[in-house]
């Protein structure tokens, strides 16, 4: 199976960059999962020709580095790598070391396809060798002649209806017809109506090609360029878990801008989340959370905890997406300082981190986790009597950190008779009601400007 990918000098990677992947363990869901997210332009296509690229592709000029030579190296669970390169300085691609042996299959959520078709296909090639230098063609390989082999075997149909109905639960039926004009085309079936498949959704289309590629061979290493075209946010999370389920015995790799292809579960289980970078004209970079590390167990112990379910639920997920970010320790904190900003008129060009980190205690494992993401403008707010303040800022030279001039967001009254989560009143920036206090309006309008600033530039 697939085990690393080496990039250098090819696109916009220059500096030898690294992607480790995923490899199932046969047990637990989501642990052949690698999941690649980041802005648009970071090199998540590129990614994806180098695991494709074959003798048959060339080193275009305007792939190069000048004289650099590119180099995509592709090591296998065995510890075995290819290496391509480019041959004598030109286009010609050469590589070195035995072949890695995976099969590499690309399943590309596009929305064009040709509902009429005609010939055959074979079903355990359905991906063109072609595709390694055409990964953004819209019309890649012609589904007809795929779906009809599956509407041959029944034993094969029956698996293939049954993942189309998790993830669409109306869905029904399907079949091949031929039109008078000789072509063959798929009806679908909606209600008790047949329709030709022009008349379905983008959506609808996209998963027949999805799920027409994952009831194929587990042994082989699954691309899929962002599933989430088209698909309402209910069908994505029904994909998600699909694939979550498939991917404890073959590995799945996941290119996608939608949060809600991100399990913690599948992280738990081992599986890895990968960041592309690239600021301005800088190279691409690999940034990745790292399973062993500390806010890996908290994930892992925090994902049942049933008195805070907000703590990494979808607005927690953005962190993965997120270019600027802002840290709060509570709730309390995130809900005041966003209407605090409507009320003076001041923009957001940032995202507040879901609804808090949950205490200043946990904010370290949420400041390491944007570190390894590689997020470059991280700012996180304490309250004035923080006991970790000033390690976590020796810690995390390159992010603002700031304290309130308060001991509370708000103030907290003590109305404990015994023991008491507080212990005795706090003081805060806010009132009880949540509005300002005359007295912190321009110590917190500083504060504010500052990290306001510091994440806009």
């Amino acid at each position: 199976m697939l085990k690393t990918v080496k990039i250098s000098q090819y696109k916009g990677f220059y500096g030898t960059q690294t992607i480790e992947f995923a490899v199932p363990n046969n047990s637990s869901f989501g642990s052949g999962l690698t999941l690649v997210v980041g802005p648009n332009n970071t090199g998540k296509t590129t990614v994806i020709e180098s695991l494709l690229i074959t003798e048959s592709k060339k080193f275009k000029e305007s792939e190069r580095h000048g004289k650099n030579v590119p180099k995509i190296v592709i090591g296998n669970t065995q510890g075995g790598a290819t290496t391509y390169t480019n041959n004598r300085g030109g286009s010609l691609i050469s590589f070195s070391g035995a072949h890695h042996g995976i099969n590499f299959e690309l399943i590309p959520s596009r929305r064009y396809w040709q509902y009429k078709f005609g010939g055959q296909h074979n079903f355990q090639q359905l991906v063109s060798q072609s595709i390694a230098g055409e990964t953004r063609n819209s019309n890649v390989f012609d589904l007809g002649p795929v779906l009809k082999t599956i509407l041959s075997d029944s034993r094969i149909l029956e698996r293939f209806n049954s993942l189309m109905k998790r993830v669409i639960p109306h869905f029904t039926s399907w079949t091949i017809d031929t039109g008078d004009d000789g072509s063959d085309y798929v009806k679908y079936k909606t209600a008790s109506t047949y329709h030709q498949s022009n008349l379905l959704g983008d959506g609808i289309i996209s998963l027949f090609r999805i799920v027409a590629h994952l009831i194929h061979d587990q042994s082989t290493t699954f691309i899929i360029d962002e599933p989430e075209l088209s698909l309402h946010p209910a069908a994505q999370k029904r994909l998600a878990a699909v694939l979550s389920e498939l991917s404890k015995d073959r590995q799945i790799i996941i290119c996608t801008h939608s949060p809600y292809f991100i399990n913690w579960h599948d992280f738990a289980n081992g599986a890895k989340v990968i960041r592309l970078n690239k600021d301005a004209e800088t190279p691409c970079r690999v940034y990745s959370l790292d399973n062993s590390k500390d806010y890996s167990r908290f994930i892992s112990g925090t994902i049942n905890e049933y008195q805070k379910p907000q703590l990494l639920d979808l607005a927690a997920k953005e962190i993965l997406f997120s270019d600027r970010i802002f840290f709060t320790e509570g709730q309390e904190d995130v809900g005041l300082i966003k209407r605090w900003m409507a009320d003076n008129d001041i923009a957001q060009p940032f995202e507040i981190f879901g609804y808090g980190v949950g205490g200043e205690k946990n904010m370290k494992l949420f400041l390491e986790m944007a570190k390894d993401l590689g997020i470059a403008k991280v700012a996180a707010l304490y309250d004035s009597n923080s006991t970790n303040y000033s390690s976590d800022q020796s810690s995390y030279p390159d992010f603002l950190l700031k304290k309130l001039s308060t001991e509370d967001i708000r103030d907290k009254v003590n109305r404990c008779i015994r023991s008491c989560p507080y212990g005795k009143d706090r003081n805060g920036t806010f009132l009880s009601n949540g509005r300002i206090k005359t007295t912190e309006k321009s110590n917190f309008q500083a504060l504010m400007n500052e990290i306001v600033t510091h994440l806009s530039t």
